[in-house]
């Protein structure tokens, strides 16, 4: 299986991805050089997808805790909310970059199926999408994102072998999910459960 990730950004700006795998390795800052290679790897089997940026956000029921960090980003000194500073910024980016690379790959190997769900084996033609989340305080620039996806696929591959039994350490009780909103509207799916399916997180 391949695995890639994107650290979203302004693409030719600072947007930075990486892909490693058995047939495909790449990385760089161009995002359609970057759908090219996961196309690549989608045609020898099994594709997990990340993004580093926030993929589902809480449903509360008091309004004081709306914008409240999900369980699990603000520990070990690390505050770092969804909706505070570079999360919300990156939020926004992510609301029309990931929609581009879904509809990209949705084009190029149309037989793929998109899944959320890491707990199930991975058939031949799947993409399994998850978010990356890593808290890398360097100075930003092309090469941190590129490195910061190149993180996150370590992390993943640390635990590919036993995704079966892996639980995410940063999640919500309930939540909206942006990443199932993102495929019902490019075309994957027509499944509205999608918007509240918990979401893979792998964090570094």
């Amino acid at each position: 299986m391949h695995v890639a990730v994107i650290d979203i950004g302004k693409p030719d700006k600072n947007l930075g991805w990486a892909i490693r795998g058995p047939h495909i390795t790449d990385q760089g800052g161009d995002l359609d050089r970057c759908v090219t290679s996961l196309l690549a790897a989608l045609r020898e089997g099994p594709l997990a997808l990340g993004f580093e940026a926030p993929l589902f956000v809480p449903m509360r029921h008091i309004a004081s805790e709306l914008t409240k960090a999900r369980i699990g980003e603000c520990e070990n000194g690390v505050n770092r909310p969804f909706s505070a500073g570079a999360g919300a910024s990156v939020l926004v980016t992510g609301l029309v970059v990931i929609p581009y690379v879904l509809t990209k790959i949705r084009e190029g190997a149309p037989c793929v199926e998109a899944t959320l769900d890491w707990q199930t084996r991975l058939s031949q033609n799947s993409l399994l999408l998850f978010e990356a989340f890593v808290s890398n305080q360097r100075a930003k620039g092309p090469e941190r994102h590129i490195e910061d996806a190149n993180l996150a696929i370590a992390a993943f591959q640390q635990r590919v072998l036993d995704l079966a039994n892996f639980e995410n350490t940063v999640d919500a009780p309930t939540r909206f999910n942006l990443l199932g909103a993102m495929l019902l509207r490019t075309g994957w799916t027509q499944d509205l459960a999608m918007l509240e399916r918990s979401c893979l997180v792998v964090k570094v």
